[in-house]
């Protein structure tokens, strides 16, 4: 697997924390939406399959 591979896997992992809405999740659901930001772009987001209100919900500023 490649570098860009497991990075891509990382961020779809996050993807699912992020997208998880369990009490228990919140910090998960936090740390993973926090290193999404910072480690992805609104549209790279979309090509892996997030839907657009969690894409709004990371990136509030985007329209």
């Amino acid at each position: 697997m490649t570098t860009e591979e497991r990075r891509l896997a990382t961020l779809r992992t996050l993807i699912e924390l992020a997208e998880g809405s369990s009490p228990q999740d919140c910090w998960d659901d936090s740390r993973a939406e926090e290193l999404l930001r910072s480690q992805s772009s609104p549209d790279e987001l979309r090509e892996l399959g997030m839907s657009e209100q969690m894409i709004r919900r990371i990136f509030p500023e985007q329209k």
